[in-house]
């Protein structure tokens, strides 16, 4: 944990197994708040729902990006979809418990339906997105051009609405599976009310997605 404080995250080393609890965020806190500092005004004014477009290191627009930093194995795990961030609508006290992170929600989707990384592994999720992000002041022009024209400049998102609901089906399977293992193993654990459990895409906020060509 000491040498993690101090180095980026080996991506080799992700295991599904791995929980929350294992990893620290301070690292993103950090960088989130310098980031803040400078850029406030920025963030404050910008709308939900923001986006980009980044390549992927496997993908067949790698060529976009230099990727000589990233490991095989690394490549091998980023491969096309999307990484969402949700906000659960609502009241969400006491979800704390099966969502360190409540009330929001990551996400990391490919593109042929698979839940590579569900919201108990932030660091994960975030470890790519900084992977792929970081660094980079402009964008991609021509994947931007390419999904500008997959979508027909947004009007047609039936991919990224497929992709979606099947991130919310996971956020909701995930959810009740740690609420139960709560219950069986925490003595002063309580039942979370139908109400709290997000199920549906109107039960939350899309605050922004990092598609991955």
């Amino acid at each position: 944990m000491k040498r993690l404080q101090k180095e980026v995250l080996d991506l080799e080393e992700l295991d599904e197994n791995i929980s929350l609890s294992e990893f620290t965020l301070d690292d993103f806190r950090i960088e989130l708040t310098n980031y803040m500092d400078k850029n406030r005004q920025k963030l404050e004014d910008a709308p939900f729902g923001l986006y980009a477009v980044a390549p992927s290191p496997s993908g067949k627009f790698c060529n976009t990006s230099d990727f000589s930093n990233i490991s095989d194995n690394a490549k091998d795990i980023i491969k096309p979809g999307v990484i969402y961030c949700l906000r659960q609508k609502g009241n969400t006290d006491g979800n704390e418990a099966v969502n360190q992170l409540s009330p929001y929600f990551l996400v990391y989707v490919r593109d042929d339906g698979t839940v590579r990384f569900n919201y108990t592994h932030p660091k994960q999720i975030l470890e790519i997105f900084r992977l792929l992000s970081s660094g980079v002041n402009k964008p991609y022009e021509e994947l931007c051009d390419i999904f500008n024209n997959e979508t027909d400049n947004g009007s047609q998102m039936n991919k990224y609405n497929q992709l979606l609901k099947i991130a919310i089906r996971e956020i909701n399977s995930v959810f009740k599976k740690r609420a139960n293992i709560k219950l069986t193993r925490d003595r002063g654990a309580l039942l979370i009310p139908k109400r709290k459990q997000a199920n549906k895409t109107d039960h939350f906020e899309l605050i922004t997605w990092l598609v991955i060509k």
